[in-house]
């Protein structure tokens, strides 16, 4: 009889924390928050996440909230290491919280951000090993399936170097499917709106035609593009002029900028953004296979270990602010994660946590249609 620690999981007792204590806030925008927390067990089990607090004015509109809640019905059903997950969620004193994986680093836009101020690319191989990261987030979220064996139709329409996170352990993860597009979804995609950030849209979007996975395809190669040219590819002066880059697609030679990177490469990045989705590669699978083959002739040794070097850097250089403490406010979140704990069950879907899953990535029940 088969002993290991799969076996004794099915036999411990699942539960939910008893207490979320935040500890800072790590970030912040104009429709939600973020803090770092520490999730306490009955029985002395702690463990750090992340709590994404929807602004109560946002929770208020009823696009809004749903596009929240189908992130966490996502977040919940994809599984993959390349991915943060969401471990549950739920609506609370009139706002909308979700208790999520905590990557402890930076993100890809923090770290570019300082090569674009110095015009400096990344070096080749930790970009392809970053980017062969994001492509097998990206192959597992467009063929994932539901409990039944059905699609997901996942596309997440919002690619780009804000939503690729950067462990301090050398972990590379996709985030915010808020603005994804999936069967399960109860918001739609409204005519006419350009979900996602300007710089990243394919060129089909901008001319508002209805796109598929390969919208994100188009996304993941103005990533590459830009860690490898260390500067911005469609940004304009204007929004409007960002835009009208984007559906030129006018894509300058990057061998032409950076002499370190090889013809494959230069030939993947060719294949994923050309402005026709009909000739841009066909599927992320065919990325990841192309980047593998990229990364042994380029250098078949990076791994995790380069992403490490890369946020020790730039969490070195000091670019990076300290997060106001905002004492007051974590006094009232304390409060409503108080509340969160104690409602318990599966109001929004999620199954009571144990907290073996933190490091075994156990599956969790998934998110109800409502």
């Amino acid at each position: 009889m088969e002993t290991g620690r799969g076996s004794r999981l099915s036999t411990r007792l699942r539960r939910s924390p008893t207490r979320y204590l935040p500890l800072q806030r790590i970030g912040v925008g104009g429709m939600a928050e973020v803090w770092k927390a520490e999730a306490a067990f009955e029985g002395g089990d702690r463990h750090i996440v992340a709590i994404k607090r929807v602004k109560p004015e946002i929770a208020e509109v009823p696009l809004y909230l749903a596009m929240f809640q189908d992130e966490a019905r996502l977040g919940m059903l994809l599984r993959h290491p390349n991915i943060v997950r969401v471990y549950d969620a739920r609506e609370v004193a009139g706002t909308f919280i979700m208790v999520m994986e905590l990557v402890d680093g930076v993100s890809l836009k923090g770290l570019l951000d300082g090569a674009f101020a110095r015009r400096r690319p990344m070096p080749v191989a930790p970009a392809l090993h970053i980017a062969r990261q994001l492509a097998q987030a990206l192959a597992y979220a467009h063929g994932a399936r539901d409990a039944t064996g059905a699609p997901l139709g996942v596309i997440h329409r919002d690619v780009s170097p804000h939503n690729l996170l950067l462990g301090s352990d050398g972990s590379v993860k996709l985030t915010d499917f808020g603005l994804a597009e999936a069967s399960i979804n109860a918001a739609s995609v409204e005519d006419g709106l350009l979900g996602g950030k300007f710089g990243y849209l394919a060129p089909e979007v901008t001319r508002q035609q209805r796109g598929d996975h390969r919208v994100d395809l188009f996304a993941f190669g103005i990533v590459l593009w830009e860690m490898l040219a260390g500067r911005r590819l469609f940004l304009g002066a204007t929004d409007a002029e960002t835009l009208r880059r984007v559906s030129a697609a006018v894509v300058p030679d990057i061998q032409q900028i950076n002499d370190r990177v090889p013809a494959s490469v230069a030939q993947l990045l060719r294949s994923a953004l050309t402005s026709d989705p009909a000739a841009r590669v066909a599927s992320a699978e065919l990325l990841v296979e192309a980047l593998n083959q990229a990364i042994l002739e380029v250098d078949p040794g990076v791994s995790s270990s380069d992403v490490q070097l890369l946020v020790a850097l730039s969490q070195a250089g000091g670019s990076l602010p300290e997060p106001t403490p905002e004492l007051g406010f974590a006094s009232l979140l304390e409060d409503e994660m108080d509340a969160f704990a104690a409602a318990g069950g599966e109001a929004l879907g999620a199954q009571a946590l144990n907290p073996d899953e933190f490091d075994l990535g156990v599956g969790v029940r998934r998110f109800k249609r409502r």
